[in-house]
C-alpha cells in the first residue's frame, strides 16, 4: 500500500470478556480529534458479549474486526500487528481508554523516521480517583540512553505507553511471547535498546483502568508471572547484550525481576533466585551509581536479606 494511502495510526486493542468496558474503550478511540487512523480490534475468544459489542462497530470503515480462539493477550497483539496498515502502533487495552486528543498529541510530537514515541499515563480508579504520572519529557536520542531516562519513569516496559514505527518493528520481527504473562517486560526494553531514535512527550494520553480482577491485580498469578519472565529472559537478555552500551538495560531488568519476585513467599523466592543464579543472571547487576550500589551487593550476596528488606 502506498504511503500516502497508509493511515497514521494502526490503535491495536485485544478484546478478551470486557463487555462492562470496551464500549468506552472503543469509543475512547473513535471520539479522537484526529482521523488519521485505523482501528483493529481483536477478539481473543471472549465467553461474553465482547464479541458481538465489537460486531457492532463493523460498518465503519476505520476499523478492522478479528475473531480468533483464545490464545491469550500477545497473542492477540501480534494478530493486530500482522493486519496493521498505519504508520505507527499504539497499544490499547480493552479495559482502559485514551485521553481525548491523545492521537492529536502523539502526532504532534512525531519526527520523520522516529522509531518510537513515549506518552504518559493516569491511574483512574473505580471510585472516581486519578492518580497522575507527570514524567518529564525528552527530546529525539538513542534508544540505549533513553532507556536511562525511561527507567526512572513510573511506568517504564508497558506496552501501551509507547507509540512503534511499524516498519521497525516488523524489520527487527518483534513479537510478544505468546502464552507468557507480564510480555511487556520482555519486549519493550529490547524494542527500547534496538530504537535508533526514542522520544518522550509529557502529555498524559492513556488512562489505566485499576481494577480487581486484572491480571496484574491477580496475586495467584505473581508465580507464573516470574516463571513466564524467566523464560522470555533466556532469549531476550542475550540479544541486549550484544547491543552495545546495554549494561544499564540489562541491570534494570535482572534487578526489578528479582524485586518483583519478593511478592512470593520465601521459599519461592529463593527457588527463582537459585533458577537465577545458574541461568548467569546475577553477572548483569552492574549498578552504574554508587546510590544503587548497596541494594545491588545486598541482591547479588544475601538474598535473604534482600527478602526481608524487599518484601511487601
Amino acid at each position: 500500500m502506498p504511503l500516502e494511502n497508509k493511515p497514521l495510526f494502526s490503535v491495536i486493542i485485544p478484546v478478551y470478556n470486557v463487555a462492562e468496558y470496551l464500549p468506552q474503550c472503543i469509543d475512547s478511540v473513535l471520539t479522537q480529534n484526529l482521523s488519521d487512523f485505523e482501528l483493529i480490534l481483536v477478539d481473543d475468544g471472549s465467553t461474553d458479549n465482547s464479541g458481538k459489542i465489537c460486531d457492532q462497530y463493523d460498518e465503519k470503515p476505520n476499523i478492522k474486526i478479528i475473531h480468533q480462539t483464545n490464545a491469550g493477550l500477545s497473542a492477540a497483539r501480534n494478530a493486530g500487528v500482522a493486519k496493521a496498515n498505519g504508520r505507527y502502533l499504539v497499544f490499547l487495552d480493552s479495559d482502559d481508554y485514551l485521553e481525548p486528543g491523545a492521537l492529536a498529541a502523539i502526532k504532534a510530537g512525531l519526527e520523520p523516521n522516529l522509531d518510537a514515541l513515549r506518552y504518559q499515563a493516569q491511574e483512574v480508579f473505580d471510585d472516581g480517583r486519578i492518580v497522575r504520572y507527570e514524567e518529564v519529557g525528552f527530546a529525539t536520542i538513542p534508544g540505549t540512553e533513553a532507556f536511562n531516562k525511561l527507567a526512572r519513569y513510573h511506568y517504564t516496559e508497558n506496552a501501551w505507553l509507547y507509540a512503534y514505527r511499524t516498519a521497525f518493528f516488523r524489520e527487527n520481527h518483534f513479537h510478544y511471547a505468546e502464552g507468557c504473562l507480564a510480555e511487556d517486560l520482555g519486549l519493550t526494553p529490547l524494542i527500547i535498546a534496538k530504537a535508533a531514535s526514542v522520544k518522550s512527550i509529557p502529555d498524559i494520553c492513556y488512562d489505566y483502568r485499576q481494577r480487581a480482577g486484572s491480571i496484574m491485580h491477580d496475586q495467584t498469578k505473581v508465580a507464573r508471572r516470574m516463571h513466564d519472565i524467566m523464560l522470555q529472559f533466556h532469549e531476550i537478555l542475550p540479544e541486549i547484550a550484544a547491543i552495545p552500551h546495554t549494561e544499564t538495560i540489562l541491570h534494570y531488568l535482572v534487578v526489578s525481576f528479582l524485586t518483583g519476585a519478593t511478592e512470593l513467599e520465601f521459599i519461592d523466592f529463593l527457588q527463582i533466585y537459585q533458577d537465577s543464579k545458574r541461568a548467569g543472571l546475577l553477572k548483569y547487576i552492574r549498578p552504574a551509581s554508587i546510590k544503587a550500589l548497596p541494594r545491588s551487593l545486598i541482591l547479588r550476596y544475601f538474598p535473604k536479606m534482600f527478602y526481608r528488606i524487599y518484601h511487601h
